[in-house]
């Protein structure tokens, strides 16, 4: 009797989830058409600016990087990493180092990070910090 019962809410917890399954959007499946335009709009090598100064691993100098030095604004720490937080999340959706690399361009001034911000639903504030330390 209590298989029965088991099998019976298996079968309704099953049912219900298939029923759900054509409302819910992948946001990561969407954004990534999004993004895989933006990469393809940008073809151009300049996302990767220290390509000829790769370790031997093939990992770019610039992921190890501090403070980028085309940001001219208000040096504050706490705000840069909030920004690097942006991108490094970005680039744990998409898997793609040249949204890593693209994100942080041009002291994150760039549409890579504004991408990023919406597509990880950041607050737009984010682009405010962005314009404090760019100066």
């Amino acid at each position: 009797m209590q298989s029965i019962k088991t099998v019976c809410q298996i079968t309704l917890l099953v049912t219900c989830m298939m029923a759900t399954l054509s409302y819910t959007h992948a946001r990561s499946a969407e954004g990534l058409g999004r993004m895989g335009r933006l990469l393809a709009s940008l073809k151009s090598d300049t996302v990767t600016p220290l390509r000829g100064f790769e370790g031997e691993t093939g990992h770019p100098l610039e992921k190890r990087q501090i403070y980028d030095s085309s940001c001219k604004g208000v040096y504050d720490r706490a705000i840069f990493n909030e920004l690097e937080h942006v991108c490094d999340d970005c680039y744990n959706l998409y898997r793609n180092s040249r949204v890593a690399s693209g994100c942080r361009e041009n002291c994150f001034d760039n549409m890579m990070f504004e991408t990023c911000v919406q597509e990880l639903f950041y607050p737009e504030d984010m682009l405010l910090v962005r314009d404090a330390i760019r100066g």
